[in-house]
């Protein structure tokens, strides 16, 4: 299944950008220069490949970065990302081969991500992944312009950097978006995932086809759209890829016409 590249959201209501606005004030304590926080409820495919989270806010970094990423898929070739991902303490990351870094292998990392990084003085950093309550995975990175003193990158920064991260999720949490809760990565219409979760009850269609008053064969179209959206090979695993991409989560009462 191929990640559909879809911009994310970007973070712009006076209440939210006063909550980045403290937390790059709290990241300039240690030296940093720059912030960066994303939100992926549904961070990696069933196939491993990273997902491009609905949600990226920044401070003192160029715009341009946002859509290089996002819409030119270098969000799914920065190795920072999945190795914060797959970890609960913090990566401090370089993308400088004299410098220490937990980037194992930077001889192999992608030119125009390194490249990039680089030019503009983003090249190095703290990247701490931190829960979404329920479900999802939020990353927040401070960033340095220059190589930091080697007391910066103590435990004691470290203990800092993810408090404030955690907190800066939980109120980012507290007021985000049913549509940042929706991950990117498919696209199923209200209808399509009306059938799904009658399905997932153990409902055969012309069951779902009654309880929504629409023809069996409008049902199976719905549930082959679905499928083919997914990527999956039967019904049984395209309700395990639905499950997967948190799809068959309770509907909204109101339900769209066709």
């Amino acid at each position: 299944m191929q990640v559909m590249s879809t911009k994310p959201k970007t973070l712009s209501n006076a209440e939210l950008d006063g909550k980045l606005d403290r937390a790059a004030r709290s990241v300039a304590k240690f030296g940093m220069q720059a912030l960066i926080y994303d939100f992926s409820p549904v961070p990696f495919t069933p196939e491993g490949e990273l997902i491009t989270p609905t949600l990226l806010a920044s401070r003192n970094v160029p715009g341009e970065m946002v859509s290089l990423w996002c819409d030119d898929g270098l969000y799914q070739l920065d190795p920072v990302q999945k190795i914060a991902l797959g970890r609960s303490r913090p990566v401090y990351w370089s993308y400088h081969c004299d410098e220490s870094s937990e980037l194992s292998d930077r001889k192999n990392i992608p030119a125009e991500v390194a490249n990039f990084l680089r030019d503009r003085k983003l090249a190095r950093g703290i990247t701490v992944a931190v829960r979404g309550g329920t479900r999802g995975l939020a990353t927040v990175t401070g960033i340095w312009n220059e190589r930091p003193p080697e007391r910066r990158l103590d435990n004691e920064l470290a203990a800092a950097f993810v408090l404030m991260a955690h907190e800066l999720q939980d109120e980012i949490m507290a007021s985000i978006s049913d549509e940042a809760m929706m991950t990117t990565a498919v696209r199923l219409t209200p209808r399509e995932m009306e059938c799904l979760r009658l399905c997932a009850e153990g409902r055969p269609d012309k069951q779902v086809a009654h309880a929504l008053d629409r023809s069996l064969s409008t049902v199976i179209m719905h549930m082959q759209s679905a499928m083919k959206k997914l990527g999956a090979r039967n019904r049984a695993q395209t309700l395990a890829r639905a499950a997967h991409y948190g799809l068959l989560d309770p509907a909204p009462s109101c339900r769209p016409n066709l």
